[in-house]
């Protein structure tokens, strides 16, 4: 057995004595940390303007199992409803919406923050959403559902905010944003503005499609108007033209005719008896000494003298 002699054995117990003073006396704080350092349950030091000393991220000094210090994450936070329980909201109109929203939040004066919530970020986390839903049904009821959903959502969403950064100023946070997520309407109210809708939307098919039979009328109205009249101006150029035809006509018979009436009185007779015998079941009842046959009286007496 190796023996030590005291000496030795009192210069180790002296080191680690010291070793373990040094590790309780110094801490260190984290980017994205601050820390408060309490003494008999108070934060200890302060600074020129007579604040609470806030340690940021470093190495710092203690007094041994006297001072105790407690760490806080001062990084972006982030609070959202739960998807199994949104917020229910009445609008204007007394419309019920089911509300999805998130905020982003970080603490801003830790030592205000310790004395409103004791540090906790949960305590802090539960104010500020009691809070939060107060001012996003408060909004919502200042508006309509349009409103809320689209016409007026960016100034409603900027003075949600506001409020919202406002407040949690008590308790030593910064609300640096607020979002709607989702807006949905309850089952049995969904039901009722889908039937509404339905109902909406074949009133205005019914009143597009009259509104379109009427004008189909009046244009077809109109048309036959149009027909009817270009029909007119067709028939009465048409009959101009038929009778300056006939004119022409007849004044060209009467010009070719005028040189030999004899020929054209017998011309126009043999038209006569062309077309008395087209059918040879037609039957005529006339007196032989009629002016008809006179053209045959004549052959007849030209035939006898020969």
């Amino acid at each position: 057995m190796i023996s030590i002699p005291n000496k030795m054995m009192a210069t180790l117990f002296t080191l680690l004595a010291i070793f373990i003073i040094v590790s309780v006396s110094f801490f260190s704080v984290n980017e994205g940390e601050s820390a408060l350092i309490f003494r008999l349950g108070k934060i200890v030091g302060y600074t020129k303007e007579g604040q609470p000393l806030v340690l940021g991220p470093g190495l710092h000094a203690k007094i041994p199992f006297i001072d105790r210090v407690r760490i806080f994450d001062v990084r972006m936070q982030e609070l959202a409803t739960p998807s199994d329980q949104p917020l229910t909201v009445v609008t204007k109109e007394q419309t019920y919406l089911l509300v999805e929203y998130f905020a982003k939040w970080r603490i801003s004066n830790l030592p205000l923050f310790y004395t409103r919530t004791g540090g906790s970020v949960n305590w802090a986390e539960t104010l500020l959403e009691q809070r939060l839903n107060d001012i996003v049904r408060a909004e919502y009821g200042k508006r309509s559902s349009d409103q809320a959903i689209s016409l007026d959502r960016a100034n409603m969403m900027a003075a949600i905010k506001e409020e919202a950064n406002s407040i949690g100023k008590d308790q030593g946070i910064n609300v640096v944003d607020v979002r709607i997520q989702q807006i949905t309407l309850p089952k049995d109210v969904m039901d009722s503005v889908f039937k509404r809708m339905a109902t909406e939307r074949k009133q205005f098919t019914e009143a597009k499609r009259a509104e379109g039979m009427e004008k189909a009328v009046e244009i077809r109205a109109l048309a036959d108007q149009k027909v009817t009249v270009i029909k007119a101006q067709a028939l009465s150029q048409a009959a101009s033209i038929r009778a300056k035809g006939d004119q022409e006509a007849a004044e060209i018979y009467a010009k070719a005719y005028g040189n030999d009436l004899d020929f054209y009185s017998f011309y126009r007779s043999l038209e006569a008896y062309e077309k008395s015998f087209q059918d040879k079941n037609d039957i005529l009842v006339l007196r032989p000494e009629g002016e008809f046959f006179n053209y045959f009286h004549q052959a007849q007496t030209a035939n006898a003298k020969r």
